[in-house]
């Protein structure tokens, strides 16, 4: 008799994770991290428990045919690995608030995940808490290193690992297919490992054959001949402790197969696989010796119509759907049943595949509806369960699928259902419906600009630049702000920034203008580098209480008014020029120079050594989820602008009755600029010292040095200079530091 025979292939395919390996795992889940000190002014939020996820002692490992998406076992980890940094924050502005110093703490992770007992090829996506953490084209939304080992028997240990437990420490993993990431930034998981899930490609094609060959053959059963079961399977994943037959089960229940056994072998074939058998008339209602030759030809039988399925549901995972639970449905239209089916299957298949197996099943449900029973002579003995027989009625051709067969007293009991009493519904058209896949926005380069002016960083007088950054791409989350001061050897993180600044282009620079009050016919033109950052107008009032501080090449300016235009540019109107002692900044625009609103956030305000003023420093803005190396350098020489005194003002000459020249000016205050009664403006500097270069055709021909805002340019020394006493000159008069020389001059005519 042709039964269904599966029990050779009861052992299990998805074994426990071996002692070896267990034990591994166990001894090095828990880990000492580092812990930075040092006084800090203002900590943000620290992990307390720096150990990952615990890994599953024991746990089964995955077995994976084709494509499928596996969460797999952690096998080792280093544990979170914590990193310090500062950051300043500038409020921008001459007399703003202080910079405000923020220690941050950030955590990454190294850890090895096992992910198959098959050897796999390819590791495409990656997620991590549900969120796409590696796109199939090799995009991060958190930076990391990936190795994947395929599962052979001939796999090295991990590097990695090695270093961490060392040599002949450190166990290969061979038979299983595994993947390291290293450095793995969690900020983007709550600081928290994330449950990970790998798309895992073990078989570039996979079929219906494939997987009935694969899976009797793990458990010792070879002796296998699968025929006319080609249709393709996305994948399948069995992730737990399981029997063979269970697997094949669950397979058969979405695919049926006739199964059968004879000489040492198991047969598998599709429904109908086989070409039609002819059954002559004669040999209808074949009798054993003895029996009543009156006995039927064919028994036909017939089961209640309320009894059949009306709709059945196949639950499935579809790959378009990043190999998440979907349902197909196929449907039948009969009023006297509420029959309702369900099939629940391991395998990832296509919408279109699922809905074709879907209404093959109903379909094969309702052939069920008629029975027709045969005896036929032992010369039949070779039909097989699943064979298709044909023979005539009444006339009329009929086609059989045998579903039972037994021998029973020299003859061939049959018995199975008629394929022309319903054919096969076509497949309808099937989707995956509606499914926005996540996607990984490009990080893009970050844009970094260096303020190395005067009227930045309030109060604060000692040498230091102001950064900002920001990127011009969706996918940009913040950057680090590197610097290399040995030509490029080596660099040091200096600070971070994840808010980013409001950035932009000059496109229409402004004229020269004044510089002491309102100037109402200048505008520029400015198109920002995101489009979902803006500017706003402000009052009067709010102008002057410091709103819309803005750097304009090497200008401070502030504005009034913003108008966006229809082509997404703002025009600036209503402007304050010169801030901060910037006045001589206004001789240098040009198109498509940096603006920067200083007001709108995401400043850094950084020491800088003295030592390093004139010298050319390497900088590197690398956008997070990049990573060092693939950011290119720029560089920046220091000029301490901060730290040169602002240019004299309400510069006067009058000449004395000897015809000397006698000059004199104000000087301004480039530390706490605060207009107080009855106090002067500090001098912000060791000694008060200006020097006065007397111009001839542009050039100095005279220095004067003086130790008060005052200087006399007598008539001998005119003489000397220009030959004759002069009537006016041209001047450049300069306060000095002690620390970078001269300051911002002032020119003019006197």
């Amino acid at each position: 008799m042709a039964t269904l025979v599966l029990s050779a292939v009861g052992n299990a395919v998805g074994g426990p994770v071996g002692a070896a390996i267990g034990a591994f795992v166990g001894s090095k889940i828990d880990r000492a991290v580092f812990t930075p000190g040092g006084a800090r002014s203002h900590e943000g939020p620290r992990l307390a428990d720096l150990a990952v996820q615990a890994s599953s002692l024991g746990a089964p490992i995955p077995v994976v045919f084709g494509s499928a998406r596996i969460a797999g076992n952690v096998l080792w980890s280093t544990g979170l690995v914590e990193k310090r940094s500062e950051t300043r924050q500038s409020s921008g502005g001459k007399g703003g608030k202080p910079s405000t110093t923020s220690v941050t703490f950030s955590y990454s992770v190294s850890l090895a995940v096992g992910l198959s007992a098959r050897v796999i090829r390819h590791i495409r996506r990656i997620w991590a808490d549900g969120k796409l953490l590696r796109d199939s084209d090799g995009n991060w939304l958190s930076p990391a290193t990936i190795r994947v080992y395929p599962g052979e028997e001939i796999q090295n240990p991990d590097p990695l690992i090695e270093a961490h437990e060392g040599f002949g420490n450190t166990p290969a993993f061979r038979g299983l297919a595994y993947v390291v990431l290293e450095n793995l930034e969690l900020a983007e998981f709550a600081n928290r490992v994330p449950n990970l899930s790998f798309e895992v490609v073990a078989d570039t094609a996979l079929s219906l054959a494939d997987l009935l060959h694969e899976i009797p053959s793990r458990v010792g059963l070879m002796n296998v001949e699968v025929d006319g079961l080609a249709t393709p399977i996305t994948g399948l994943a069995i992730g737990r402790d399981t029997h063979a037959r269970g697997v094949m089960d669950a397979v058969l229940s979405t695919f049926p197969v006739s199964i059968s056994e004879g000489s040492g072998k198991l047969r598998m074939r599709a429904p109908g696989a086989d070409p039609v058998r002819m059954i002559a008339e004669s040999d209808l209602g074949a009798v054993a010796d003895g029996e009543d030759t009156d006995r039927f030809q064919i028994r036909i039988e017939r089961e209640q119509g309320g009894d059949l399925l009306q709709e059945l549901e196949l639950h499935y995972g579809d790959p378009a759907r990043d190999y998440q639970p979907a349902i197909q449905r196929a449907r039948r239209q009969q009023d006297n049943s509420d029959q309702r089916g369900l099939v629940e299957t391991p395998l990832y298949l296509s919408a279109v595949s699922a809905k074709h197996q879907v209404e093959e099943l109903l379909a094969l449900n309702w052939l069920g509806q008629v029975s027709h029973h045969l005896q036929l002579p032992v010369h039949y003995a070779d039909l097989e369960v699943g064979d298709r027989i044909s023979y005539a009625v009444a006339g009329r051709s009929i086609v059989l699928m045998i579903n039972e067969m037994s021998i029973e007293a020299d003859r061939i009991l049959l018995s199975g259902h008629p394929l022309g009493t319903l054919p096969f519904t076509a497949t309808n058209s099937a989707a995956s419906g509606f499914f926005a896949p996540p996607i990984i926005s490009p990080v893009g380069e970050t844009q970094l600009e260096i303020l190395d002016l005067p009227g930045l960083g309030g109060d604060k007088g000692g040498p230091h630049i102001v950064a900002a950054s920001s990127g011009t791409a969706p996918g940009w989350k913040g950057s680090g702000i590197y610097v290399s001061r040995d030509a490029g050897e080596s660099y040091d993180l200096i600070a971070t920034n994840r808010a980013g600044s409001v950035m932009g282009t000059v496109l229409v620079p402004p004229d020269i203008g004044p510089h002491a009050y309102w100037d109402e016919t200048q505008s520029l033109d400015v198109r920002l580098i995101r489009p979902e950052m803006s500017l706003e107008s402000r009052s009067r009032l709010g102008v002057l209480n410091g709103a819309n501080l803005a750097v304009v090449g090497d200008e401070i300016i502030q504005f009034r008014e913003a108008f966006l235009e229809p082509d997404g540019r703002y025009h600036l109107r209503g402007l304050l020029r010169g801030r901060g002692g910037t006045e001589w900044a206004m001789t240098t625009h040009q198109p498509g120079e940096r603006f920067i609103l200083l007001d709108g956030g995401g400043l850094m305000d950084m020491d800088v050594p003295l030592s390093s003023m004139g010298q050319p420093i390497l900088t590197k803005a690398v956008s997070i989820n990049k990573t060092l190396d693939e950011t290119p350098p720029e560089t920046f020489t220091y000029r301490a602008r901060a730290l040169m005194p602002l240019s004299p003002v309400h510069v006067r000459a009058s000449r004395t009755v000897a015809g000397d020249l006698a000059l004199s000016w104000m000087r301004r205050g480039r530390i706490g600029g605060a207009w107080i009664d009855g106090s002067d403006v500090p001098l912000g500097e060791e000694t008060e010292e200006y020097q006065v270069d007397i111009l001839k055709a542009g050039q100095p021909v005279r220095t004067i040095s003086v130790t008060k805002s005052q200087a006399i340019y007598n008539v001998d020394h005119q003489v000397a200079d220009f030959g004759v006493p002069v009537t006016a000159v041209d001047v450049a008069i300069y306060q000095i530091s002690t620390l970078v020389g001269r300051g911002f001059a002032f020119t003019g005519t006197l």
